[in-house]
């Protein structure tokens, strides 16, 4: 006989905690997500993950397959509940999306236009896959060979607050008379 052990409901304040924090932050990644609640030790991953499966069941936030990864926002039915119970959500938490949640939108913003990957090639080099995604519409797609892993992700790191310039020059450049 197996043993199924019961499934650990979010209690009401985790979950209008995740929905707060979608609010502020904007759609973002699970992994994004996680950064901030991990960074300010509001909750563990299972914690996180309990409650937002939970108000995706419940229809308060929505999750849509992007990548590898999923991209979670709140609903009109989430942003209702808070509204009706937001008062529940801690003051503190209150405090720190109106203070940081601008700054982290900014950062996932940035982070969904502007992809990066590093992968291994067969020859054993490292390709460093740069992008810029404007409202779902590959911008740009550029392709680097690296040495060695270390220097791919040096530069990886980069791309988020460099695609632009990146991709303006490459414009630029592009469109110069030659003349």
């Amino acid at each position: 006989m197996k043993i199924v052990p019961p499934r650990r409901a979010p209690d009401e304040e985790q979950k209008l905690s995740v929905l707060s924090c979608l609010e502020a932050l904007g759609p973002c990644t699970e992994l994004q997500l996680l950064q901030f609640l991990f960074e300010y030790d509001l909750m563990n991953y299972f914690e996180m993950m309990f409650a937002l499966n939970d108000l995706c069941d419940r229809g308060q936030a929505g999750r849509t397959k992007k990548q590898a990864s999923f991209l979670y926002q709140v609903t009109e039915a989430g942003r209702e509940a808070l509204r009706l119970f937001g008062g529940r959500v801690p003051p503190s938490l209150k405090t720190l999306l109106s203070q940081q949640g601008p700054g982290w939108k900014k950062r996932f913003q940035m982070e969904m236009q502007n992809r990066h990957s590093v992968t291994q090639t067969d020859r054993g080099e490292f390709a460093l896959n740069l992008q810029v995604v404007e409202q779902d519409m590959d911008m740009m797609r550029l392709t680097l060979t690296m040495p060695t892993r270390e220097l791919a992700q040096q530069l990886a790191e980069k791309w988020p607050q460099r695609a632009s310039r990146v991709y303006d020059a490459v414009i630029r450049i592009l469109t110069e008379d030659d003349s």
